[in-house]
């Protein structure tokens, strides 16, 4: 639900920029912020470790003190009630066919606008729980934090290449602190209007993955 008194998507985009730009210069490796390490693993091409941000979901069932079990804690209604563990095996539960409907139906009700988005590889549209607006072109489905996710994520993309290609070169994703303190420290001493002068070269960064490649169709949780 949205009252007045919601922070729009905009509002936490903007939040979740102002906090990376300071942890990415002064606090990689020291300070652990779950929704960067859910994006540096997604860069990196391996699956996320937080189901918001999974292709599919479905492993983070709700159980209540009476044993009943739910598609999702967020799903803690009648038409995703799984079962009474009492009566029936957890495992079972989990695997029913209603479950698996459940969890791939994060990926499968994804509007256009998402699956052609650039940042859907980190994305993957968010949280069902939020897919109650409309895209620009009238479809439903669109996440209510989709403005927010999509400035943040476009926001952190040169950084997050950094981190991913020291990772693959077995060094550490805090290096990108050193790098972009380099980075600011050469556009200060840089003439503002010299004609003819030459850039400083651009330092090797990780590929943005492959959609396809990097997220297998599977289950997060």
């Amino acid at each position: 639900m949205v009252t007045p008194r919601s922070v729009s998507a905009a509002q936490y985009g903007n939040f979740l920029i102002r906090i990376f730009d300071e942890w990415v210069l002064h606090d990689v490796g020291q300070v652990f912020v779950q929704l960067f390490d859910v994006a540096l693993a997604a860069w990196s091409g391996h699956r996320p470790g937080l189901c918001v941000f999974a292709e599919t979901c479905g492993a983070a069932l709700a159980l209540e003190h009476n044993g009943d079990v739910y598609s999702c804690d967020h799903f803690v209604e009648p038409a995703h009630k799984l079962g009474n563990l009492n009566i029936i095996p957890l495992q079972a539960l989990v695997n029913t066919p209603q479950q698996m409907r459940f969890g791939q139906a994060k990926r499968d009700s994804l509007p256009d606008y998402c699956r052609a988005c650039e940042v859907r590889f980190v994305c993957q549209g968010g949280c069902p729980k939020d897919r109650f607006i409309h895209t620009p072109e009238g479809d439903p489905g669109l996440n209510y934090l989709c403005a927010g996710y999509r400035a943040f994520f476009n926001h952190v993309d040169a950084p997050m290449r950094f981190m991913a290609g020291e990772l693959a070169a077995r060094r550490a994703p805090a290096n990108v602190m050193g790098h972009l303190l380099r980075q600011k420290a050469a556009a200060r001493e840089a003439p503002c209007s010299a004609p003819g002068a030459t850039p400083p070269a651009p330092v090797a960064v990780a590929r943005r993955p492959n959609t396809a490649a990097a997220q297998p169709a599977s289950q997060g949780g």
